[in-house]
Protein backbone atom coordinates (compact mmCIF):
# COMPACT_ATOMS: atom_id res chain seq x y z
CA UNK A 1 0.00 0.00 0.00
CA UNK A 2 3.26 2.43 0.71
CA UNK A 3 3.65 4.92 -2.31
CA UNK A 4 6.93 5.55 -2.38
CA UNK A 5 8.59 9.27 -3.27
CA UNK A 6 8.87 9.14 -7.29
CA UNK A 7 5.34 8.67 -7.92
CA UNK A 8 4.48 12.07 -7.21
CA UNK A 9 6.27 15.25 -9.27
CA UNK A 10 4.62 18.37 -8.63
CA UNK A 11 7.45 20.32 -10.74
CA UNK A 12 8.17 18.39 -13.84
CA UNK A 13 12.08 17.51 -14.00
CA UNK A 14 12.42 18.19 -17.28
CA UNK A 15 10.04 21.08 -18.40
CA UNK A 16 9.66 22.66 -15.02
CA UNK A 17 6.60 22.86 -15.27
CA UNK A 18 3.23 22.01 -12.34
CA UNK A 19 2.23 18.51 -12.78
CA UNK A 20 -1.04 19.85 -11.61
CA UNK A 21 -2.58 16.00 -11.06
CA UNK A 22 0.26 15.59 -8.78
CA UNK A 23 0.19 18.48 -7.14
CA UNK A 24 -3.86 18.03 -6.74
CA UNK A 25 -3.11 14.83 -5.43
CA UNK A 26 -0.69 15.92 -2.64
CA UNK A 27 -2.59 19.05 -1.60
CA UNK A 28 -5.81 17.13 -1.26
CA UNK A 29 -4.19 14.23 0.57
CA UNK A 30 -2.37 16.09 3.39
CA UNK A 31 -5.48 18.03 3.24
CA UNK A 32 -7.87 15.41 4.72
CA UNK A 33 -5.01 13.72 7.01
CA UNK A 34 -3.64 16.93 9.31
CA UNK A 35 -7.39 17.54 10.31
CA UNK A 36 -7.91 13.62 11.25
CA UNK A 37 -4.49 13.01 12.81
CA UNK A 38 -5.07 16.38 15.23
CA UNK A 39 -8.89 15.51 15.98
CA UNK A 40 -7.21 11.77 16.93
CA UNK A 41 -4.55 13.60 18.79
CA UNK A 42 -6.55 15.90 20.85
CA UNK A 43 -9.35 13.19 22.02
CA UNK A 44 -6.59 10.66 22.87
CA UNK A 45 -5.25 13.20 25.35
CA UNK A 46 -8.52 13.81 26.55
CA UNK A 47 -10.45 10.77 26.60
CA UNK A 48 -7.16 8.42 27.59
CA UNK A 49 -5.11 7.92 30.61
CA UNK A 50 -1.02 7.62 30.13
CA UNK A 51 -1.64 4.16 30.79
CA UNK A 52 -2.28 3.62 27.25
CA UNK A 53 0.97 4.70 25.96
CA UNK A 54 2.63 0.84 26.46
CA UNK A 55 -0.05 -0.53 24.50
CA UNK A 56 0.35 1.80 21.61
CA UNK A 57 4.18 0.81 21.76
CA UNK A 58 3.52 -2.46 21.30
CA UNK A 59 1.21 -2.32 19.07
CA UNK A 60 3.14 -0.08 16.31
CA UNK A 61 5.66 -2.38 17.04
CA UNK A 62 3.61 -5.18 16.20
CA UNK A 63 2.11 -3.33 12.92
CA UNK A 64 5.41 -2.26 12.13
CA UNK A 65 7.11 -5.88 11.99
CA UNK A 66 3.60 -7.40 9.94
CA UNK A 67 3.93 -4.46 7.16
CA UNK A 68 7.82 -5.12 6.54
CA UNK A 69 6.55 -8.15 4.93
CA UNK A 70 5.45 -6.92 1.30
CA UNK A 71 5.49 -7.79 -2.25
CA UNK A 72 5.63 -5.47 -4.94
CA UNK A 73 2.45 -5.35 -7.50
CA UNK A 74 1.83 -3.38 -10.50
CA UNK A 75 0.89 0.38 -9.86
CA UNK A 76 3.76 1.85 -8.01
CA UNK A 77 2.82 0.13 -4.67
CA UNK A 78 3.18 -3.13 -2.52
CA UNK A 79 0.73 -5.58 -1.09
CA UNK A 80 0.73 -6.08 2.43
CA UNK A 81 -1.29 -6.68 5.52
CA UNK A 82 -2.47 -3.53 6.83
CA UNK A 83 -3.25 -4.08 10.41
CA UNK A 84 -5.81 -0.57 10.78
CA UNK A 85 -8.98 -2.82 11.84
CA UNK A 86 -7.22 -4.85 14.69
CA UNK A 87 -5.29 -1.59 16.09
CA UNK A 88 -8.54 0.10 16.26
CA UNK A 89 -9.94 -2.94 18.17
CA UNK A 90 -7.06 -3.15 20.25
CA UNK A 91 -6.83 0.80 20.57
CA UNK A 92 -9.76 2.20 19.96
CA UNK A 93 -10.36 4.39 16.99
CA UNK A 94 -7.91 7.63 17.98
CA UNK A 95 -5.05 6.20 19.32
CA UNK A 96 -5.11 3.59 16.35
CA UNK A 97 -4.81 6.19 13.89
CA UNK A 98 -1.72 7.95 15.84
CA UNK A 99 -0.06 4.78 16.13
CA UNK A 100 -0.33 3.69 12.67
CA UNK A 101 0.78 7.45 11.80
CA UNK A 102 4.10 6.48 13.86
CA UNK A 103 4.46 3.20 12.14
CA UNK A 104 4.19 4.57 8.49
CA UNK A 105 6.56 7.36 9.72
CA UNK A 106 9.02 5.02 10.80
CA UNK A 107 9.22 2.85 8.19
CA UNK A 108 9.55 6.50 5.20
CA UNK A 109 12.73 7.42 7.58
CA UNK A 110 14.78 4.22 8.67
CA UNK A 111 13.64 1.94 5.78
CA UNK A 112 12.63 4.49 2.72
CA UNK A 113 9.11 2.76 2.61
CA UNK A 114 6.54 5.32 1.70
CA UNK A 115 7.40 8.65 0.57
CA UNK A 116 7.76 11.96 2.78
CA UNK A 117 5.71 13.94 -0.05
CA UNK A 118 3.22 11.31 -0.56
CA UNK A 119 3.78 10.66 3.47
CA UNK A 120 -0.18 12.40 3.72
CA UNK A 121 -1.81 9.96 1.05
CA UNK A 122 -0.39 6.91 2.91
CA UNK A 123 -1.34 7.84 6.23
CA UNK A 124 -4.76 8.71 4.54
CA UNK A 125 -4.64 5.56 2.99
CA UNK A 126 -3.96 3.46 6.07
CA UNK A 127 -4.33 5.27 9.22
CA UNK A 128 -7.36 7.37 8.51
CA UNK A 129 -9.45 4.55 6.85
CA UNK A 130 -7.99 1.63 8.49
CA UNK A 131 -8.97 3.18 12.26
CA UNK A 132 -12.23 4.50 10.85
CA UNK A 133 -13.86 1.11 10.53
CA UNK A 134 -14.04 0.52 13.97
CA UNK A 135 -17.35 2.78 13.83
CA UNK A 136 -18.13 -0.16 11.12
CA UNK A 137 -17.67 -2.52 13.86
CA UNK A 138 -20.03 -0.46 16.20
CA UNK A 139 -22.62 0.28 13.65
CA UNK A 140 -23.18 -3.96 13.03
CA UNK A 141 -22.50 -4.65 16.94
CA UNK A 142 -25.37 -2.35 18.14
CA UNK A 143 -24.25 -3.00 21.75
CA UNK A 144 -24.65 -6.79 20.94
CA UNK A 145 -22.81 -9.72 23.44
CA UNK A 146 -22.92 -12.57 20.37
CA UNK A 147 -19.13 -13.31 19.80
CA UNK A 148 -20.90 -14.45 16.33
CA UNK A 149 -21.68 -11.26 15.65
CA UNK A 150 -18.68 -9.40 16.80
CA UNK A 151 -16.22 -11.91 15.01
CA UNK A 152 -18.35 -11.05 11.52
CA UNK A 153 -18.57 -7.33 12.50
CA UNK A 154 -14.22 -7.37 12.51
CA UNK A 155 -13.91 -9.67 9.50
CA UNK A 156 -16.45 -7.08 7.53
CA UNK A 157 -14.77 -4.05 8.83
CA UNK A 158 -11.38 -5.64 7.95
CA UNK A 159 -12.30 -6.13 4.75
CA UNK A 160 -13.91 -3.06 3.56
CA UNK A 161 -10.85 -1.13 5.04
CA UNK A 162 -8.55 -3.16 2.69
CA UNK A 163 -10.79 -2.64 -0.21
CA UNK A 164 -11.08 0.99 0.64
CA UNK A 165 -7.31 1.38 1.12
CA UNK A 166 -6.90 -0.39 -1.85
CA UNK A 167 -9.52 2.01 -4.08
CA UNK A 168 -8.02 5.04 -2.58
CA UNK A 169 -4.20 4.07 -3.50
CA UNK A 170 -5.31 3.19 -6.81
CA UNK A 171 -6.94 6.42 -7.37
CA UNK A 172 -4.08 8.43 -5.99
CA UNK A 173 -1.39 6.85 -8.15
CA UNK A 174 -4.00 6.20 -10.98
CA UNK A 175 -3.88 10.00 -11.57
CA UNK A 176 -0.47 10.79 -11.15
CA UNK A 177 1.60 11.98 -14.23
CA UNK A 178 3.87 8.76 -13.63
CA UNK A 179 0.60 6.77 -14.87
CA UNK A 180 -1.48 9.54 -17.22
CA UNK A 181 0.30 7.65 -20.27
CA UNK A 182 0.56 4.38 -19.17
CA UNK A 183 -3.38 3.48 -18.33
CA UNK A 184 -3.60 5.67 -15.13
CA UNK A 185 -6.86 4.26 -13.14
CA UNK A 186 -7.89 2.05 -15.70
CA UNK A 187 -4.63 0.13 -14.85
CA UNK A 188 -3.99 0.76 -11.14
CA UNK A 189 -7.14 0.73 -9.59
CA UNK A 190 -7.69 -2.87 -11.34
CA UNK A 191 -4.55 -3.95 -10.13
CA UNK A 192 -4.62 -2.85 -6.46
CA UNK A 193 -8.55 -4.04 -5.98
CA UNK A 194 -7.41 -7.47 -7.64
CA UNK A 195 -4.44 -8.24 -5.30
CA UNK A 196 -6.44 -6.80 -2.32
CA UNK A 197 -9.57 -8.28 -2.71
CA UNK A 198 -7.20 -11.62 -1.94
CA UNK A 199 -5.45 -10.35 0.80
CA UNK A 200 -8.34 -8.43 2.28
CA UNK A 201 -10.23 -11.66 2.56
CA UNK A 202 -6.72 -12.81 4.37
CA UNK A 203 -6.61 -9.77 6.70
CA UNK A 204 -10.16 -9.99 7.26
CA UNK A 205 -9.80 -13.26 8.34
CA UNK A 206 -6.54 -13.16 10.08
CA UNK A 207 -8.02 -10.08 12.01
CA UNK A 208 -11.44 -11.63 13.30
CA UNK A 209 -10.22 -14.31 14.83
CA UNK A 210 -7.35 -12.92 16.70
CA UNK A 211 -9.67 -9.95 18.01
CA UNK A 212 -12.02 -12.70 18.92
CA UNK A 213 -9.88 -14.96 20.51
CA UNK A 214 -8.25 -11.89 22.70
CA UNK A 215 -11.89 -10.51 23.18
CA UNK A 216 -13.24 -13.71 24.73
CA UNK A 217 -10.01 -14.92 26.30
CA UNK A 218 -10.79 -13.81 30.19
CA UNK A 219 -14.57 -12.38 30.25
CA UNK A 220 -16.58 -11.54 27.37
CA UNK A 221 -15.69 -7.83 26.45
CA UNK A 222 -14.11 -7.05 29.23
CA UNK A 223 -10.31 -7.38 28.92
CA UNK A 224 -8.44 -4.55 30.66
CA UNK A 225 -6.01 -4.58 27.30
CA UNK A 226 -8.85 -3.64 24.66
CA UNK A 227 -9.53 -0.72 25.09
CA UNK A 228 -11.49 -0.45 21.50
CA UNK A 229 -13.44 -3.62 22.81
CA UNK A 230 -14.77 -1.72 25.85
CA UNK A 231 -15.57 0.96 23.69
CA UNK A 232 -17.55 -0.90 21.72
CA UNK A 233 -19.47 -1.93 24.45
CA UNK A 234 -19.43 1.43 26.09
CA UNK A 235 -17.42 0.71 29.26
CA UNK A 236 -15.23 3.07 30.58
CA UNK A 237 -11.90 4.12 29.40
CA UNK A 238 -8.79 3.07 31.89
Amino acid sequence: MHINDGIFNPINPITNTVNTADLAVLVVTWAITVPFLFFAWKKTKANYSSSIASTLAVMSALVFVIQMLTFQVPGGTSVHIVGGTMLSVVLGPYPAMLSMTIVLLMQAVFFADGGFLAFGANALNMAVIGSLSYFLIKIMMRNSDSRSRFTLSVFIAAFVSSILTALATGLEVGVSSTFANAGGIMLTVPAMLSVYFIAGLVEAGATSTIATALAYSVHRFNSQALIGVKMLRGKEIQ
